[in-house]
Parts: structure tokens; sequence; C-alpha cells
């Protein structure tokens, strides 16, 4: 298409353009931006012009209309390259990084496709403005729940690349309800607009009179199209085409008579009817138009008009004729220049709206020229078998490459309009599907026949690939096009096609449970890429149905069946949290189990089904029941895979995993032992050059780390530290792990100085977190939390070594953060907390008081996001009553706020000996101010507290110690003010690296 027909009518949206320009501008707007509304109102000239002045102000990445696609070209990893492709051509810079994507990202799952082929691309650009990627006609593409799952998975400190979506969904429609987005709902324009747009398109209508309409009567045409602009187009259209004898003047009469009166769901049906009448005035006419347009409706690809005319039998002259009566009512029209006559699909060359309206089955009868869209697919499909005999029965080879477009058409896409041309059955269903016309021809091709087509589709779709020649049986048709689906998988993209052949399967047999199985393994497939809720359901049903067959038979697959649905509705639950699915997904691994005793072949898998079920259960109803039996399954299913069997290193680790969340809740030193001594051994099945040695690596360092904060222990820290070292050596530079790797040694080397108080370890975690920093460069979706764990390092540097230009980085890397996070992001709070907390230090060290006023401008903001009930109060209360105290006037205040944070906080918190430390110093600056000597002795036993607790090594020891001497010693007011050290608690570099 070589775009959209409607000329944009200059300033008629310029309000819309603004908002997105400054929108687009905007560091702390939204990541998406929908600009929704009702069919009809111009969004699709909207996103052209927006394309245009996007492109012209420098922010444009890519523009993508989702109507007008392919249909090989429509799955969602599809969009994602053809969006990559657009920002290649536009921006040379990233076609680097984008060919790096295509090496790596084969089949991976659509949110790292929009980050490596979107995201990153656009990221190693380095501008210092976002780009937009434009997505028009969104709720029109059957993909689009996928895509916007995708999209709202991308963290939202990205700034490199927003995204628009037009379509008519407001955001509280399927699939936009979780999504986060800046809304933008498009209003009708206003009457003055339309005249000028009327005014405008009649200087090319070729009026009888000479003279346009007196302006009275196009002000009354304005008010009538109500702010639709494809009324107006289509009524303009008409009057420029003359689609009948009747002048111009006649035909707008006509016009305003029928549209008085009318409710707007009915104006747009009421000239469309009007229009096909005047194209095809006669019965023959519209029967010949019908025909047509219901082939171009179910139309997947475009076809030169020949083969088009020899697929639909419909002759040559009557589709020249139709297509030209019917330009009239196009809005896209054809790039073919002087190239081949073509027929394109019907989405691709027309409005929504005309679409909606043919297909509706809920128009006024009155008004209706319905072509259901069932119907339309059943006539192609019978079309593809009509043809496809003659020429598969002949005893020459085929090149697939020899094929004309129109064999190629009808074998490609037989399967799909069967499938899209008959109801969905159902098992004992009353409609007898294989005793209908098309079940017949199909199964009058004979396996010959049906064998040819299976290979040349496989050929035509996956080149590379091929049947396996077996010998079909005559009634074999079935079987046949569960094969061709087979050898289809696993491609993503080749999805729609054997979902096809499976459909088809279950239609040719609809009480075959293996049919039923595999196509409800086929939508599983679909909805574990896509996230596609709908595949997701169908998966459900489909499975379903194979259970009630077996169920009927009393087949001895049982089992088999009841793990298909239990898997399926486990998916389900993933999609869309109905806790119901997830209870039945327990239940029927139960029963299954109960269907697998000792000594069947498949009883350690549903063992293991049955312990993740119950795992994910654990994350809703945490109970030391259920972690019970998850970790007697999980024991269970290791004795059925002994030493020697190709899972036991799988089944290790799934039973050492299990034995955490069980130290979580009883802090039993033994469950930690027994996870390790598991994970040992897993380590050693899977030795150096394994391509799964680092989830084993990192599973048994992480209950190392565990086990040595609950038991203190520089050997374990240690292993620690040499196992993830050995995780970072498996991810060179380059390596997509890289970045985790960086920070979870870091995490370990911050875990042995904090224990043991080596400088050498804490160089290196800045090393490391610096060299984590470089790898998410502005714009990147992990630069928040790499700038805040690189603050937070160089603060504790330089509370140890006491240089301040580490503390200046820091608080440069804090504030770099802060702007990323803006009002509502999640991160704001604890970074006001982190950045108060740096100046108060700074103003320790400097005495620049304009820090201190800032610090608690800063803490008090803060303080505001953590509201009573919080868990992460605390923190906020001890670095707003820190800055306090140094001004005597706020003594009471920062008390009162030191005390409120010591109550709220308990020795198992990893910030207690800070709050504790701040508490004891505010103390003796009140007694050093008030002279009060119960603050004192009070000082001195918090102080004692804290020293209690406080490990040999540990970084506040000797400053405790030290605050110690002065509050023995009673000393005077005028004693310097004690440095703090960073709290544990503001910012917790362990959490942020968990090694698994």
């Amino acid at each position: 298409m070589s775009g959209q027909r409607n000329e944009y009518l200059e300033g008629s949206r310029e309000d819309t353009v603004q908002y997105v320009l400054k929108w687009g501008k905007e560091p702390t707007s939204e990541l998406s931006l929908l600009i929704h509304g009702a069919a009809g109102l111009g969004k699709s000239t909207l996103a052209h012009h927006l394309t245009h002045r996007l492109h012209a102000a420098g922010c444009l990445a890519a523009s993508v209309s989702l109507n007008a696609l392919p249909s090989d070209s429509r799955g969602p990893e599809s969009v994602v390259k053809l969006a990559s492709r657009e920002i290649g051509e536009a921006h040379p810079g990233a076609i680097s990084s984008i060919l790096e994507a295509i090496k790596s990202c084969k089949g991976a799952p659509l949110v790292d496709l929009f980050k490596q082929f979107i995201v990153e691309p656009v990221q190693s650009l380095g501008l210092p403005h976002p780009l937009i990627v434009l997505f028009d006609s969104i709720d029109e593409w059957e993909s689009h729940a996928a895509l916007i799952k995708a999209i709202s998975s991308l963290a939202s400190s990205i700034t490199s690349v927003k995204f628009i979506l037009l379509g008519r969904s407001d955001p509280q429609a399927r699939g936009f309800e979780d999504f986060s987005v800046q809304p933008y709902p498009l209003q009708p324009i206003s009457t003055s607009v339309m005249v000028q747009y009327l005014e405008k398109q009649f200087d090319t209508v070729k009026w009888e009179s000479g003279r346009r309409p007196a302006p009275w009567r196009i002000i009354q045409l304005a008010k009538l199209a109500n702010g639709l602009f494809i009324w107006a187009t289509v009524v303009c259209s008409i009057l420029q085409k003359r689609l009948s004898r009747l002048a111009p003047e006649d035909i707008l009469d006509s016009i305003l008579t029928a549209r008085r009166g009318l409710g707007d769901s009915e104006q747009l049906a009421t000239l469309y009817y009007q229009a096909i009448m005047w194209l095809f005035p006669d019965p023959e006419g519209r029967d010949l138009f019908r025909e047509y347009m219901a082939a171009t409706l179910a139309l997947q690809e475009p076809l030169p008009t020949a083969d088009f005319a020899r697929l639909t039998n419909l002759p040559t002259r009557t589709i020249d004729s139709i297509q030209v009566d019917l330009k009239a009512l196009q809005i896209w029209k054809p790039n073919d220049g002087e190239g081949t006559p073509t027929i394109y699909p019907a989405r691709t060359l027309f409005h929504q709206s005309l679409l909606d309206y043919l297909e509706s089955p809920s128009t006024p009868s009155h008004l209706a020229f319905r072509i259901p869209l069932l119907d339309a697919h059943d006539h192609l499909a019978q079309c593809c078998l009509t043809v496809l005999p003659p020429f598969l029965s002949s005893s020459h080879a085929i090149d697939p490459l020899g094929l004309s477009p129109g064999h190629s058409y009808a074998i490609k896409y037989l399967v799909t309009h069967v499938h899209h041309g008959t109801p969905s059955p159902q098992p004992s269903s009353a409609v007898d599907w294989p005793g209908t016309r098309l079940c017949k021809q199909l199964e009058q091709f004979g396996s010959k026949v049906l064998f040819r087509w299976g290979a040349l589709l496989v050929c035509l779709v996956k080149p590379g690939s091929a049947m396996e020649e077996v010998n079909y049986m005559d009634i074999a048709a079935e079987r046949l096009m569960r094969e061709v689906a087979g050898v289809l998988w696993p491609d993503p993209e080749l999805g729609s096609f054997r979902i096809s052949c499976l459909e088809v399967a279950v239609r040719l047999q609809h009480e075959n449970a293996v049919a039923w199985n595999d196509l409800g393994w086929g939508y599983y497939e679909v909805a574990q890429y896509s996230k596609d809720i709908d595949a997701g359901e169908k998966a459900v049903q489909a499975h379903q149905n194979a259970l009630d067959i077996v169920d009927k038979s009393r087949s001895s697959d049982r089992g088999a069946a009841l793990f298909s649905l239990a898997t399926s509705l486990h998916k389900r639950f993933e999609l869309i949290g109905t806790t119901l699915d997830l209870d039945r997904s327990i239940s029927l691994h139960r029963e299954a189990l109960d269907l697998r005793p000792l000594g069947h072949k498949d009883r350690a898998m549903s063992l293991n089904n049955l312990a993740v079920a119950l795992g994910f259960r654990l994350a809703i109803v945490d109970t030391i029941d259920d972690i019970n039996e998850v970790i007697h399954l999980q024991r269970e299913a290791l004795e059925l895979r002994p030493p020697g069997h190709v899972d036991r290193a799988l089944s290790l680790l799934n039973l050492a995993n299990t034995f955490r969340p069980r130290f979580q809740k009883t802090a039993s030193i033994a469950d930690l032992d027994e996870c390790i001594l598991l994970s040992r051994e897993a380590v050693r099945l899977r030795p150096p050059g394994h391509p799964d040695r680092a989830p084993a690596l990192r599973i048994l360092a992480d209950a190392l780390q565990s086990r040595s904060q609950a038991i203190p222990s520089t050997t374990d820290l240690d292993e620690v530290v040499q196992l993830v070292r050995e995780v970072l050596d498996m991810c060179p530079p380059g390596h997509v792990d890289r970045v985790p790797a960086l920070r979870g040694l870091a995490s370990s080397l911050h875990l042995r100085f904090q224990t043991v108080a080596s400088t050498v370890d804490l160089n290196e975690v800045v090393q490391l977190l610096k060299e984590a920093l470089d790898l998410c460069p502005p714009g990147h979706v992990d630069r928040v939390p790499a700038l805040r764990r690189l603050a937070h390092s160089l603060s504790l540097r330089f509370q140890t070594m006491a240089s301040i230009i580490d503390l200046e980085e820091s608080i440069h890397r804090t504030r770099e953060a802060l702007g990323l996070c803006p009002p509502g992001h999640a991160d704001r709070s604890d970074l006001l907390n982190e950045l108060a907390w740096n100046l108060t230090s700074r103003y320790e060290a400097q005495g620049v008081i304009q820090d201190l006023h800032e610090s608690i401008s800063l803490g008090q903001e803060s303080l505001t996001l953590f509201p009573v009930g919080h868990p992460d109060r605390c923190a906020a209360l001890d670095t707003l009553a820190k800055a306090l105290h140094f001004q005597p006037e706020h003594l009471d205040e920062a008390l009162q706020l030191s005390r409120e944070s010591t109550s709220l906080s308990s020795p198992s918190n990893e910030g207690y000996l800070d709050i504790l430390m701040t508490l004891a110093t505010i103390l003796l600056r009140h007694h050093e101010h008030s002279g009060v000597p119960g603050k004192l002795e009070e000082a001195i036993s918090v102080c004692t507290e804290a020293l209690s607790l406080c490990p040999p090594n540990h970084l506040l020891r000797p400053k405790l110690l030290g605050l110690r001497g002065k509050l023995d010693e009673g000393l005077a007011s005028s004693l310097p003010a004690h440095s703090f050290s960073p709290p544990q608690h503001f910012y917790t570099m362990d959490s942020e690296f968990a090694i698994s």
C-alpha cells in the first residue's frame, strides 16, 4: 500500500499533534500514549500525519499500520522486526544493534524481542531525546493483546523509546486493563472544521448546475457527519464518482433525507447501504459484488487478478468492473504502478467500519448487506479444494519455486480457510461435520494428493524442512494434518498454520482424543509465546474435550489427558490470575498422579508437575503444609531418578529449591544444609562446559549465602564468591547475562566486606558495578537500579575510606536516578531517602548548609511517601531524624522521629544498628543542649545494645565504640558531631543482587 487515501486537512487536529509532540519530549510522561476513539474519526489519517510531523521533528523511530499486514507477516515477531527494519532505514547507526538481535533472538519471548529489536537499537544511537514507535489500528490486529503486554512489561525507566498506539479501545478494554498508559480520547471534529473539509472536497465534484451547494446545505451536511471523517469522506467520494445516473445534487438530497433522524450507530450503515445500491442497482450485480467481496474479505495475501479469477471462478471483466466501482469506497490505494493487476485483501483497502458493516449480524435488516466471514472463508476453502486435486494428482514432480501464485496460495491457505470457514466442532456434537461438503472434498483427495499438499506446504512456509515419506491410509487425512503441524513446530511465526492444521484434524475426527490433545498443545504454545489470553482459553477447551472423550471411552490415556488439561489450566492461571484455575490444575495433577503408581514411566514427571503447581500456590497461600508436600513430592521424584538418570540433576535442583521457602519459615539450618548437599551433587553432574552449569552454581551459591547470614562463616562466603566468580567467567563481554553476573559477584563481595571489612572486596564491588552501569546506558531498562547499586557502593566506600570524590559521585549517580523516577514512580521514595542521607553525610564532611537544607527537604518528601504502616517507614524516619538533629531548634522533632523509627525496627532488620546509633547520637546531642541526665543514660543504654549486636568486624563497630567512649565521659555540647555511616536499610544491595 502506498498510503492512506484520505488527505489530512491542515490544522484539523493540531491540538492533538501539539499534545503528542509535548508528550514525546516530557521526561516524566508515560512510556505509552493511547489515542483512542470511535470508528471513522480519522485515526489512521492522524497516524499518517503524526508520522510525518514526528519525522520532521527528528523524533520518529518507526510507524507501523497493523491493519494492512499480509497474513504471513501478522505474527508478533514479524511486527517487531518490521518496526526494527524501519528504525534501521531511518537511523543507519542502529543497524549493527539490529543485526546482533537477529543473531541472538530466534524464538525469544516477545518482551525480549521488543528490548533487543527496538529498545536497544534506539539506545545505541545515544540521542538526547526519545524516539517514538507508532502502531496504528492496534485493536484491529488479532495479536494486539500480546503486543500490549510486551510493551507494558518494559520498565517505566526506559527513556530512549516511547510508544504511540492508535485504536478504538479505551484503556479499560480487554487487553488494556493493566496497561500503564496515558490515554488520549480523540474527540469528533467541530462542525466548522468539517465544513472546511467538505468545501475542499466539493471542489472536485462535477456539479450538474456548475455551482456547489449553498453554504447552509454544506453546514447541514457537516452537522449530519457528527464529527465522523469517514462518513464525510464516503459522501464526497460518492458525489465525485457519480455512482448512479442521478446528478450529484440529487444524490446529496437523497443522502441528507436518509440521514435525518438516524442515530449515530446507523449513519454509516445507511451510507454504505446506499452506496452499494447505487453501485450495483440490479440484483445480478449485487450477487457478483457479494461473491467478489466475500472472497476478498477472507483473502490472506494479494493475488494477481488472473490467478484470483481462476481461483474464484469470477470473470476477469467482472472483477475489473467491480474494482473500478469500489474505488469510491477505498481509503487505501495499491502501489501497483505499471505492474501486474492485483487483488488485495479487503482489510488493506477499506476502512474497518465498512468491513464491520458487511460482517455485522446486528445491522437492522432494512440496511443490511451482510457477508458473514464464516461464509467468506467457506467459499475460498471450496475454491482451493476445486483447483488443487487436478494439479496435485499429476504424475510429474512439482517444484515449489515454480508454482503459480494461485496454486501457491491454495496450498498455503487451504487449511486456514477450512478452519475459519466451518464452526468449531465439539465431541458428540449434533453437527456431523465429517458429512459436510468440505470434509468430503478433503477426504476425496486421497492419501497421495494430501501428502503432496502437505509436503508443498512445508516447503513454502518452512524452507529447509520436509515431510517424512510414510504410507498413509486413505482415511488418515486427520493424521496427516497432525503430521504437518508437527513438522511446522516449534517456529512461533508458523503458529497460525500449525493451529489451522490441527483445527482441521479435529473437524475430520471430532471424537479423536489425540487430535484434541495436539490442538490444545498448539494453542498452549501460542499462549506461552505471545501471552495471548484467547489462545490460553482455547488450549483449556481443547484439552477439556480430549479428557471428555477419554472419559467417555474409558481409555487408558486418562493420565495424559489429565496432565494436559492441568497444564493448560496452569497457563491460563498465569495469564489471567484466576485462582480457581490453579486449584483445579492442582486437583487434576493429583488425579493424574494417582493414575501413575510406582513403576509407571511418567510418575516422576507427574510428581514434579504437581510440585510446581503447588509451588505457585505458595505465593498466594504460604502454608508449611504445602511446603512440606512440595518437598515430599520432589524427594520422591528424585528417588525415581537415580544416579545416571538423564534428569537427575534437574530433580536435585528442584528439590534443593524447595528447602529454601521452608528455611524462611522455620529458620532450620538443617534445611539449608540439605539444600547445599543436593546443589553440590547437581553441580558435579554439570561439569565445566555443561550448558546448564550456571543455574546450578547460582542455586548452590544462594544457599551458602543464606547459611552465612544465619551462621556467620567466612568459609561459606569465600565459596559463594568463588562460585559466582565462575558464573561471571562464563559470561564474557557481550554475553546476554553478563550484567546479572556482574551484579551477582558484586553482591557476594559486598556481603563478605560486611563480615571481614576488606577494602579489596569493596574496591572490586565498585569496579564491577561501574562495568554493569556502562552496559546499561541512558535509556536502558535497568539503568535506574544500576545507578542505585553503584551509588550505594560509592557511599559505603566513602564511609570506609573518607574519599570525598566517592561521595560526590554517589550523589551525582543518585541525582541521575532520581531524575529518571518522576512522582508516582515506584523507586522515587527510596531515592529521595538515599539522596537525603548522602547530602547529610556531605554536610558533616564539608559543612555546606545548603546540603543540610536540601537533605531535610528531601527527607520530608520521602517520609510523606512512607505513611504510617508502610514497611519501610523506619528508614525514612531515621534519615530525616539524622538531618534534623544538626539544628538545635529541631532536636525534639529529631528525637521523636528517631524513637518512632526504633519502635518500628527490630534486631532482625538489616538497618537496626544504624537506627540505634542515630538514636544514641541524638540523645547525646539532646543532653548536651538540655543537660537532662536521663537522656545521657538512655543514650548509653541504646549504644550498649547496639554494641552487643554488632559483630567484631562490622563497619560500625569502631564508630559505636567511639560513641560509647564519648557517652562514658559525658562530653559537653562543644564536642564535634559524630559521623554516620550509610544505613544498610537505605539501599540493600543484597536484595537487588539476588544470585538466584
